[in-house]
């Protein structure tokens, strides 16, 4: 139910906005900006944002494109239902200290849609506008990018960790290992867990064209494709016709006698799905504690326009454009596999290689003999 700073008195203009929502607006985006360029330097780059030069620019290119991107997606929801007539907030962005620095961005709807136009037209606008910035963002950084041929980790350790001894876990995480082993790959003594990041097909469309052969596997993109990337995942997750996500008023407005049955089962999909990546079952969850699985109401009359009908045909081919069954996996390596790099990204010093190959396969001894 709207609070009584929602509804519209006398004398006032319902779409207005007022300064003090502009200032939390303006407040949250900056925090929301600051997070994501401190995020990406620390947790993604591995260097000291506020220090380090390198570090700084490559934060300074992955915030500025990140919050365009979800910049766009919002004010295209905002500005195209201010033009259908809905009354609602300005985006309020979220920031989040941990994985990409921010958990999006929400915009409070103060008034139903009037049509299944209205609907469509307001849901699509968002991530529509959204993918067309993630695209140029892939588009400009895929020139950055760094093929290798195996993964290549920054090795800030000392060989002084490597030697001390072994220590056995407690019973506490005896059994917190025992249950993410249902859940997580298992790590085997001497292997080092990395994350890889999927393709969207966009970005090997693009990849072909702009560097004349697809992105490897284990490449290191710039923070500008990074950026683009973390845009795709976004406009894919929601482009799902689930509920209230921006493809379920988008399928909603096309068949609103069928989205409640779609919806609910579309998000048992999404549970089971979450076996090929949690992310799935994650967002499932969400939705389902928020009670944003079920649809809007929308009136069935009038009909869409034509042109809604090609929006919605937009929305489908950035769909398929962006979607990734599997986009982020977990692979184990073998440390004596993986390519070194120092914090200034050079090879290790040859004779640093060996000692630490060296301690790792007495590690692997010492732990086969404990078995």
């Amino acid at each position: 139910m709207p609070g009584d700073d929602e509804i519209s008195r006398p004398g006032t203009d319902p779409l207005a906005t007022g300064a003090g929502e502009k200032r939390i607006a303006v407040v949250l985006f900056v925090a929301t900006l600051v997070c994501v360029y401190l995020v990406y330097g620390f947790q993604w780059f591995g260097r000291n944002p506020l220090t380090d030069g390198e570090a700084a620019w490559a934060s300074a290119k992955f915030a500025v494109a990140l919050m365009a991107i979800l910049l766009a997606h919002e004010m295209g929801h905002f500005i195209v239902a201010r033009r259908h007539g809905f009354a609602l907030s300005l985006p309020y962005f979220l920031p989040f200290p941990a994985a990409f620095g921010t958990f999006g961005a929400i915009i409070r709807l103060r008034s139903l849609p009037s049509s299944r136009t209205a609907l469509l037209e307001m849901g699509a606008a968002g991530p529509l506008a959204g993918f067309v910035v993630a695209v140029v963002a892939i588009a400009i950084g895929l020139p950055g990018t760094v093929e290798h041929a195996i993964p290549e980790i920054v090795w800030s350790g000392t060989l002084a960790e490597l030697e001390a001894p072994l220590e056995q876990p407690g019973p506490v995480l005896v059994w917190i290992n025992d249950v993410l082993s249902h859940v997580l790959p298992e790590i085997h003594p001497g292997e080092v867990q990395l994350m890889v990041l999927a393709n969207p097909p966009v970005m090997d469309l693009l990849g072909t064209v702009v560097l004349g052969h697809v992105p490897g596997r284990y490449a290191t993109l710039d923070p500008l494709a990074t950026a683009g990337w973390v845009g795709c995942l976004l406009t894919a997750i929601n482009l799902l016709p689930i509920g209230q996500l921006d493809g379920g008023h988008i399928f909603n407005a096309l068949a609103p006698r069928w989205s409640r049955r779609v919806s609910r089962a579309l998000l048992a999909v999404a549970f089971v799905a979450g076996i090929a990546w949690m992310g799935w079952a994650f967002w499932a969850l969400i939705l389902l504690v928020l009670g944003a699985w079920v649809s809007l109401p929308v009136p069935e009359e009038p009909a869409l326009t034509r042109r809604s009908r090609w929006v919605a045909l937009a929305a489908f081919l950035a769909f398929t454009l962006t979607f990734m069954p599997r986009p982020l996996e977990m692979e184990q390596f073998p440390l004596s596999e993986l390519s070194l790099v120092d914090e200034r990204g050079e090879p290790l010093d040859a004779d640093l290689r060996a000692q630490i190959d060296a301690l790792m396969a007495q590690r692997l001894a010492e732990a086969a003999g404990e078995r």
